[in-house]
């Protein structure tokens, strides 16, 4: 006989355990599935912008935060063609620092707050097909566990399984951006408390992309490339000769002479931008990469994972609360997640679509170079702490852009 619950969440990622945290400290009989067994590792860049530290502080791990092996970046330091842009943080409510930490510590201390609030989790378990009443209306998760299938019955059902396939039918959208990381310890050198951006004249030839170091507190790095799809499509190549030649770029061969890699480079796809994909439907919703919660720059999702993980909670208990579980209802998520986050998602996709690769972009660059505010509204931009049309508040320095893309056009340079 199934086991009745008032909520399944599928992923135990950070989407999904902030899902099952919050619905279990709100009263609700959860349910957390993964395919995986924890701790596991989840190939990403390991930064954490302010905005994400504050979700995984709300849950109760800001002093684990704090642990000195973690990194602590107070600033930003991007490096394009032409230009070097050096930021602090930008001050947000958020606080004036963001944090790089292991994915595999990272999710592993978020599920472990999710069960201890009172999540029922089952590991090496796949989630198979949603379970539908007669009528169409979901009623639970059908999982294989061991070659044995069980059933969990629920009515509703958040997923949170990123770019996998459950209940993906017709909501997720498709993947537009690939990355490559690998950890090296020993770079000689380098500013460990910054965040260390690379915008590449390779990366932006034929699409866009960018590279970055993020430190930790233990003298090691995380170094990876991301580049769109887009630019694999137009050119041929393959991800792993855009972090290969990434690695060869004269400042990283300089912080690199004496370091030594730890373990394999690995690779990862990713939607960015939250537009395209359907985030609910009656007795479902969508949290995390399964939503598209990530950001369309910077390809930063953990934040943006919890914080849908959040709302989704909230609205589950409302379903149950009024017994509802409508999409009608449900559409309520959605709303408040375009509420919080539209602008910004937006904003920013519409740059990269109109903006086909950063190259174009690097006369501003140039020009934030010497105007502090317009520097920090761009990194605000990148960080998801401002809509990337707040550089429109900056006419001095977009005049100046255009004097420098004149000149350039001029001198034989566009």
């Amino acid at each position: 006989m199934a086991e009745r619950y008032d909520l399944a969440v599928v992923g135990a990622g950070p989407g999904g355990a902030a899902t099952a945290y919050y619905a279990s400290k709100a009263g609700l009989r959860t349910v957390l599935l993964d395919r995986q067994d924890f701790p596991r590792d989840k190939p990403c860049g390991d930064g954490l912008m302010p905005h994400a530290a504050s979700e995984v502080a709300l849950i109760g791990l800001a002093d684990w935060l704090d642990e000195p092996h973690h990194g602590k970046f107070t600033s930003f330091s991007m490096y394009t063609e032409t230009a070097y842009l050096r930021q602090g943080v930008p001050p947000t409510l958020h606080g004036p620092h963001g944090y790089v930490a292991a994915r595999e510590e990272t999710d592993a201390k978020i599920l472990e707050r999710a069960t201890d609030a009172g999540a029922e989790l089952h590991t090496n378990t796949r989630a198979a097909e949603l379970i539908r009443s007669s009528s169409g209306a979901v009623t639970g998760v059908e999982a294989v566990k061991e070659g044995e299938t069980l059933r969990f019955d629920a009515p509703v059902v958040v997923a949170a399984d990123g770019v996998g396939g459950f209940a993906g039918n017709g909501m997720k959208a498709h993947q537009n951006a690939v990355a490559r990381r690998q950890y090296f310890r020993g770079l000689e050198g380098l500013d460990m408390d910054s965040l260390h951006v690379f915008i590449t004249a390779d990366m932006n030839s034929d699409g866009a992309g960018y590279g970055w170091i993020f430190c930790f507190g233990d003298g090691r790095a995380n170094i990876g490339a991301g580049v769109s799809t887009k630019a694999l499509q137009r050119t041929g190549r393959n991800l792993k000769d855009y972090y290969d030649r990434f690695l060869e770029e004269p400042q990283l061969k300089a912080w690199l002479k004496n370091a030594e890699p730890e373990g394999p480079a690995k690779s990862w796809s990713l939607k960015m931008g939250m537009w395209g994909a359907k985030r609910y439907a009656q007795g479902l919703m969508m949290v995390g990469d399964a939503g598209s919660m990530i950001h369309p720059i910077s390809g930063e999702g953990v934040g943006y994972a919890m914080e849908s993980g959040r709302l989704a909670a909230t609205w589950a208990h409302e379903a149950h609360e009024r017994r509802d579980f409508s999409a009608s209802l449900l559409s309520g998520y959605e709303r408040q997640l375009r509420r919080k986050r539209a602008r910004v998602h937006l904003s920013g996709q519409a740059m990269v679509n109109l903006v086909p690769n950063l190259s174009m972009m690097e006369p501003l660059f140039k020009a934030c170079e010497k105007d502090e505010k317009a520097r920090r509204t761009l990194i605000e931009g990148f960080t998801g702490d401002s809509p990337i049309y707040s550089l429109l508040k900056h006419p001095q320095a977009l005049g100046r852009a255009l004097q420098i893309a004149v000149k350039e056009r001029r001198n034989g340079g566009g």
